[in-house]
Protein backbone atom coordinates (compact mmCIF):
# COMPACT_ATOMS: atom_id res chain seq x y z
CA UNK A 1 0.00 0.00 0.00
CA UNK A 2 1.51 3.53 -0.81
CA UNK A 3 2.08 6.26 2.04
CA UNK A 4 1.02 8.83 0.47
CA UNK A 5 -1.21 10.51 3.24
CA UNK A 6 0.45 14.01 2.90
CA UNK A 7 -0.86 13.75 -0.95
CA UNK A 8 -4.39 13.36 -0.29
CA UNK A 9 -6.66 16.08 0.45
CA UNK A 10 -7.05 18.06 4.14
CA UNK A 11 -9.46 16.16 5.50
CA UNK A 12 -9.68 12.48 7.12
CA UNK A 13 -13.04 10.46 8.44
CA UNK A 14 -14.11 8.92 11.46
CA UNK A 15 -16.86 6.52 11.76
CA UNK A 16 -18.92 5.23 15.19
CA UNK A 17 -22.18 3.25 15.68
CA UNK A 18 -25.30 4.95 16.04
CA UNK A 19 -26.24 4.52 20.23
CA UNK A 20 -30.16 4.56 19.21
CA UNK A 21 -31.55 1.26 20.24
CA UNK A 22 -32.13 -0.89 17.23
CA UNK A 23 -30.36 1.27 14.54
CA UNK A 24 -27.05 -0.17 14.44
CA UNK A 25 -25.81 2.30 11.17
CA UNK A 26 -22.28 3.82 11.20
CA UNK A 27 -22.33 7.61 10.67
CA UNK A 28 -18.68 9.40 9.43
CA UNK A 29 -18.02 12.47 10.40
CA UNK A 30 -14.71 14.56 8.54
CA UNK A 31 -12.40 16.96 10.16
CA UNK A 32 -9.31 18.56 9.12
CA UNK A 33 -5.97 16.54 8.73
CA UNK A 34 -4.64 18.59 11.03
CA UNK A 35 -6.36 18.51 13.80
CA UNK A 36 -6.65 14.69 13.76
CA UNK A 37 -3.12 14.50 14.08
CA UNK A 38 -2.51 16.79 16.97
CA UNK A 39 -2.98 13.75 19.33
CA UNK A 40 -6.47 15.72 20.89
CA UNK A 41 -8.61 13.70 18.83
CA UNK A 42 -11.56 14.12 21.72
CA UNK A 43 -15.07 13.60 20.64
CA UNK A 44 -16.68 13.59 17.06
CA UNK A 45 -20.19 14.99 16.44
CA UNK A 46 -22.00 12.50 13.96
CA UNK A 47 -25.13 12.11 12.12
CA UNK A 48 -26.69 8.91 11.88
CA UNK A 49 -27.54 7.96 7.78
CA UNK A 50 -30.87 5.83 8.96
CA UNK A 51 -32.24 7.67 11.54
CA UNK A 52 -30.82 11.26 10.59
CA UNK A 53 -30.13 12.23 15.27
CA UNK A 54 -26.88 14.27 15.60
CA UNK A 55 -24.54 12.38 18.10
CA UNK A 56 -21.59 12.81 19.70
CA UNK A 57 -18.90 9.70 20.18
CA UNK A 58 -15.59 9.57 21.75
CA UNK A 59 -12.61 8.25 19.94
CA UNK A 60 -12.89 4.42 21.67
CA UNK A 61 -16.15 4.41 20.36
CA UNK A 62 -14.83 4.93 17.22
CA UNK A 63 -15.20 1.96 14.34
CA UNK A 64 -12.54 3.98 12.29
CA UNK A 65 -10.55 7.07 12.29
CA UNK A 66 -8.34 9.67 10.23
CA UNK A 67 -8.86 7.74 7.35
CA UNK A 68 -8.44 9.88 4.39
CA UNK A 69 -11.74 11.42 2.55
CA UNK A 70 -10.61 9.74 -0.79
CA UNK A 71 -10.49 6.35 0.73
CA UNK A 72 -13.71 6.13 1.33
CA UNK A 73 -15.11 7.58 -1.58
CA UNK A 74 -12.69 5.76 -4.09
CA UNK A 75 -15.71 3.13 -5.20
CA UNK A 76 -17.91 5.97 -5.59
CA UNK A 77 -19.13 7.66 -9.07
CA UNK A 78 -20.98 10.58 -10.11
CA UNK A 79 -23.50 9.84 -13.61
Amino acid sequence: MRDDWDELSAEVAAGAICPMPGCGAIGIAFRPKYSARNGHVGSWEFTCPRCQIDFMAPEQQFVFQSVPKEWLLAGIQTA
